[in-house]
Parts: structure tokens; C-alpha cells; sequence
């Protein structure tokens, strides 16, 4: 069976992506509307046998639009306004002032500072997003929420590659992530975190399928680093060679409770070397020495959340890396041990609320990653899979009224194409 696995995931690999049957595809998925082109392209893809790498590109092309549209229509509101100000501010600011003001207020409360942020590639995105899209920030948000999902697809797609028989676990995955509302309701609210959080998976997934870091893998991790200093915590995993594979319990054990030890003392530590500079350089060490007190948060983890989407993700990976490792790849096995070291990373944050629950929500994106684990036979965890893909769909359009963000009506999301979301300009600022 890993034969096959493996041979799959080289035919995938070495066939061509065909872009311009991928740009043609979603020309008219942009015209049609969503009540029949998402259904249609899904039950296209469900019922593939021999998927070419094209096909599943498009797909996740189709299915990225569709929530670039929906997000073109949101009201900016709550941390959403930082970015919208600092997108419009590009023409006043110029592009330096832009790496320096990555929160668009901080431009007039402050105007003579100078340092450049540590997170200065946002100042870069909406620089050269801002002439892109020639000044229309519902394009802007268009393309950042496209970015955040196809980078992850494309992450989950080389991650799948190395499991067996990996297509629904492809096709239920983007269905599980790209509908469930709490992924969807802070793309843009908090971006710099998402969009971050969104490279560093793919960078992950091509790890996990190369089992090495190739130099745009390497690139892109840098990337992610300088567009929010939180997904820091995955440097480690591409580092350090050992979690790349499975480890034995005793390991497990040894570098748990040296990471669980080692976020609890890392404020500590950090405030030790800490400088009140805000360059690129120290920016990351700043936050964390500050994470004890910079608890300016009204949501704190919320055990329903707990219960429903951290307590499966921890049972499933403490049964494989610890009652089922043998079982592992060493490609599975490192994706099980981000997860589980994730978890404990967020428990160990009892004392930074804010930290903690800007962490679970990394948690979202992994969800379709954990999910192929919890049942060993392959017909029973694909019925899992599409059952777990059909209820979010469900949940999605019933919440979508109940989420505290403004956006376009439920009707119009279902029935006007994504061209005519992104271009109805539902709001004025």
C-alpha cells in the first residue's frame, strides 16, 4: 500500500500543472452562481478516479474564489480597520512609511517614527496590493483571503500525497476547512496571523512530502516569519531533523515537557534580552517578553470550541504517536507532531490569554490535516471525511447570518456569482 502511495504522490508531482485550463475553468466559475457551480465542481471531484494535478489545482482555485468573494463584502470592523486604514494610506505614506505603519491608525497618532516594523511584509502587501488592485480594497481583500486559502490547499494537498488513497481526504479537506465559520471569520479579521499562519502550512506540507527544505521552502518560511512573528513556533520543525519522524515514546515525552517548560519560562526568558526596539530582527522576542501582559482580549478559550475541535484533534494524535506510531510515516508522523506540540503550546499559555487563543486558532487550519487519522480502515474514514465535509457546509450557511461581521445577504452569497459579490462594492467606508 505504501508503494502505491508513493507512486501516486510521483505521478502527481511530475505532471503538469495546465494553467491555462485552470485560468479557463475559473473564468466561468466567476460568472456562474454559487448554487450550481460549487455543487458541480464538488461532485466533480468527489467522483474522480484518476485526478490529475490540474483538476485539483482548479478545484482549489474554484473554491478559493468563492470565500475571496464572500470576504470582498465584509464591512471592515473590529482589528480588520488597522489594515483597511494602513491599505488606504499607501498613496500619503509611500512605501517606506508603509513598512513602518503596518497599523494604518499608528500613521497619524505617531507620523515621525521611523523604525520598521518587524512584521514589515505587510507594509509590502498592501504597497504593492494597493496599485494592484488599483486603490479598491474589496479586490485587496479578495486576493488576501484567495492567498490564505490556496496556500493551505496547496499544503494539504502534498501532505495528503503521502497517505493512502489520498484523494477524498483532499477533496472532503478543502470542503472541511474552507466552510467552517470560525477559519472563514477570522481571515480578515485578524490577516496578518491567517495569511502568515497559511504560508507556514504550506511550507509544511511541501516538508512533509519532500522530507527536506528545498530553498523556496526556505523562503517562504522566511516570508511567513516576517508577516507575524507567532508562526516562530514552527521554525523548530524544520530545523530540528528528529521531528521529522516518529519518535520513540520516550522522546515524545522529553521534548513535550521540554516544550510545554519552555513556553511557560519563554516570557521570562524573552524580557531577559528583550529591547524596546521594534525592528525586524528583535520584533518577535518584544512580543513574547510583553505575552503575560498583553491581555487586551474579550475572548478567552471557549470550551465549546475546546470540546468540539481541540479535544478530538488531541485524542487522535496521542493514539497514533503514541498507541499507533508504528503505524506512521515519518511524513505523517511529523504533520502529528506539529499538531500535539501545538496543543501542548497552548496549554502551557495559561498565564498569556491573548497569546493562547491566538494559537488555538492555528488549530482551524490543521483540522483537515488531523482528520484521515481517526479511523485506520480507508472506507470507514472516507464516510467519516464526507460526513464530517457535509456538516460544515451545512453549519456554514446556517451561521453565516449569526456572525458578528457584516457581509453580503445569505441569499446573495448563494446566488450571485463571485464576480458580482466582489463588485457590488456592498459597503461604504
Amino acid at each position: 500500500m505504501r508503494k502505491e502511495t508513493l507512486s501516486y504522490g510521483i505521478e502527481q508531482r511530475r505532471s503538469l500543472v495546465k494553467w491555462g485550463e485552470v485560468a479557463g475553468i475559473l473564468s466561468i466559475f466567476l460568472l456562474l452562481p454559487p448554487f450550481i457551480s460549487i455543487p458541480i465542481i464538488i461532485s466533480f471531484l468527489v467522483t474522480k478516479t484518476n485526478t490529475t494535478r490540474t483538476q485539483y489545482y482548479t478545484y482549489f482555485a474554484c473554491i478559493a474564489v468563492y470565500f475571496a468573494a464572500i470576504n470582498a463584502t465584509k464591512l471592515p470592523n473590529g482589528d480588520q480597520v488597522q489594515y483597511y486604514v494602513a491599505y488606504m494610506n499607501v498613496p500619503k505614506a509611500g512605501f517606506l512609511k508603509s513598512l513602518v505603519y503596518i497599523y494604518g491608525v499608528d500613521f497619524y497618532n505617531n507620523p515621525e517614527r521611523t523604525q520598521i516594523s518587524g512584521e514589515f511584509l505587510n507594509g509590502i502587501y498592501n504597497y504593492l496590493g494597493y496599485y494592484l488592485t488599483f486603490g479598491y480594497y474589496p479586490l485587496f481583500a479578495a486576493l488576501l483571503t484567495f492567498a490564505e486559502y490556496f496556500l493551505i490547499f496547496l499544503g494539504l494537498y502534498k501532505f495528503c500525497l503521502t497517505m493512502k488513497k489520498p484523494h477524498i481526504p483532499i477533496v472532503c479537506g478543502v470542503i472541511t476547512l474552507s466552510f467552517f465559520y470560525l477559519f472563514f471569520n477570522y481571515t480578515l479579521h485578524i490577516q496578518k496571523q491567517f495569511l502568515a499562519q497559511s504560508i507556514m502550512i504550506y511550507v509544511l506540507g511541501n516538508y512533509a512530502y519532500y522530507g527536506k527544505m528545498r530553498k523556496k521552502d526556505w523562503i517562504m518560511a522566511i516570508c511567513a516569519v516576517f508577516t507575524h512573528a507567532a508562526t516562530l513556533l514552527f521554525v523548530p520543525f524544520l530545523v530540528f531533523k528528529p521531528l521529522h519522524s516518529r519518535l520513540t515514546r520516550k522522546g515524545l515525552l522529553f521534548i513535550g515537557s521540554a516544550f510545554v517548560i519552555l513556553i511557560i519560562m519563554g516570557p521570562s526568558l524573552a524580557s531577559g534580552i528583550a529591547t524596546d526596539s521594534n525592528s525586524a530582527l528583535t520584533y518577535g522576542v518584544s512580543r513574547l517578553a510583553a505575552s503575560e501582559i498583553r491581555n487586551d482580549t474579550e475572548s478567552g478559550l471557549v470550551w465549546s470550541q475546546i470540546f468540539v475541535i481541540a479535544f478530538p484533534m488531541a485524542l487522535i494524535a496521542f493514539r497514533k504517536l503514541w498507541l499507533e506510531r508504528k503505524t506512521l510515516s515519518d511524513s505523517n508522523a511529523f504533520i502529528l507532531n506539529i499538531i500535539l506540540l501545538l496543543l501542548l503550546t497552548i496549554i502551557a499559555m495559561f498565564r498569556q490569554p491573548l497569546a493562547q487563543y491566538r494559537y488555538f486558532m492555528m488549530l482551524f487550519a490543521f483540522m483537515p490535516f488531523t482528520y484521515p487519522f481517526a479511523l485506520n480502515n480507508i472506507r470507514n474514514r472516507d464516510m467519516l471525511l464526507k460526513m464530517i465535509a457535509v456538516v460544515m457546509v451545512v453549519w456554514f450557511y446556517y451561521q453565516f447570518e449569526l456572525i458578528i461581521w457584516d457581509y453580503a445577504p445569505l441569499v446573495d452569497i448563494i446566488v450571485k456569482s463571485p464576480i458580482l459579490l466582489l463588485f457590488d462594492n456592498y459597503y461604504t467606508v
